[in-house]
């Protein structure tokens, strides 16, 4: 998907992005000597997966929404990401008196929602309790603007975090301690219940990969486009890539990656490894041959990497297909 060049024609194209539906059949990139594997999430693209590449494997699949929050387990950090995918968003109301928060607050709310960005930068996360320590949130659960909640983290340390959570008119917050999960990246917490959500991701170093829908933000759109896509992301935990659109996926070798810069960033393989091809009327997603990519994993094994479909072998999206090999 690409940014349209103006807001109106764009929120009709993204829409059509959701509800297309294959009609004919798209060229793909040949088949190589690698692995290949396809997950399937849906055409509504409602089950995240986590591929190990070392393994050759999917490890784990959860459904997306079964989260909201994500609170980082490492001993050091204290920043809290919202599951993106289902359209969160939220607001610092600036009060630390959990009772004083409610209803009234979301005309402030309205046009000052934040997101999380798509990088899984720290200083992107919206609740870090070290900044913003004794802060009452107001959180958005979804993209529809009917469902909020109010959080506040009360403590962190590098063991466990203490959190005040309820609905907008509750005068007395729920108390929740939630401890960090030494083998996991995050643990994960639902709003909706008010409960820890357990075995929504597999050991931190089970995995490399992991394909979900997230959201994503089109700066160049004035005021700024957020949209949900779907996408690859990488393992928070020592991952990184390198994306390439010049040299392709067969000359991609172990010496190129002394000489490139991998990237970090959660999104780095992100999701515009496909799209759709408008001059043509098509509304079929196909995959961009420009791109291929390296995949740096955390144990330090290279695996060079392409998309091959975005399509089960019945038709249905949300489906993509990929080819890898170690370098």
């Amino acid at each position: 998907m690409k940014c349209i060049q103006f807001v109106g024609l764009a929120a009709l194209c993204l829409f059509l992005f959701s509800c297309e539906k294959r009609d004919k059949a798209i060229t793909l990139p040949p088949k190589g000597d690698g692995v290949v594997i396809q997950v399937n999430m849906g055409e509504e693209y409602g089950e995240q997966f986590y591929v190990s590449l070392e393994n050759q494997q999917i490890v784990h699949s959860v459904p997306c929404n079964i989260w909201d929050l994500a609170f980082s387990c490492k001993a050091d950090d204290y920043t809290v990401y919202m599951n993106g995918g289902q359209g969160m968003c939220a607001y610092p109301t600036g009060k630390s008196d959990f009772a004083t928060v409610g209803m009234g607050d979301t005309s402030l709310a309205a046009s000052n929602w934040l997101y999380d960005g798509s990088t899984g930068e720290v200083d992107s996360a919206i609740i870090k309790w070290s900044l913003h320590s004794n802060q009452v949130y107001i959180v958005k659960l979804d993209k529809n603007d009917t469902k909020y909640k109010k959080i506040k983290i009360a403590q962190a340390d590098a063991f466990q975090y203490s959190i005040e959570v309820g609905e907008l008119d509750d005068q007395t917050p729920q108390l929740r301690t939630l401890v960090k999960n030494t083998h996991t990246n995050f643990t994960y917490f639902s709003l909706h219940h008010f409960t820890e959500v357990a075995n929504v991701e597999p050991a931190k170093n089970s995995y490399d990969l992991k394909f979900t829908t997230y959201n994503y933000s089109f700066y160049e759109q004035n005021p700024p486009l957020r949209y949900i896509v779907v996408g690859c992301l990488l393992n928070a935990t020592n991952t990184s890539a390198y994306k390439d659109s010049t040299i392709g996926f067969t000359s991609l070798t172990k010496d190129l990656t002394a000489q490139v810069q991998f990237n970090t960033h959660w999104d780095a393989i992100g999701y515009d490894w496909k799209k759709i091809d408008w001059a043509s009327g098509s509304t079929d997603y196909t995959i961009d041959k420009r791109f291929s990519f390296i995949v740096k994993t955390q144990n330090n094994r290279y695996f060079r990497l392409r998309f091959l479909d975005f399509y089960s072998p019945t038709g249905e999206k949300g489906s993509p297909k990929f080819e890898f090999q170690e370098l």
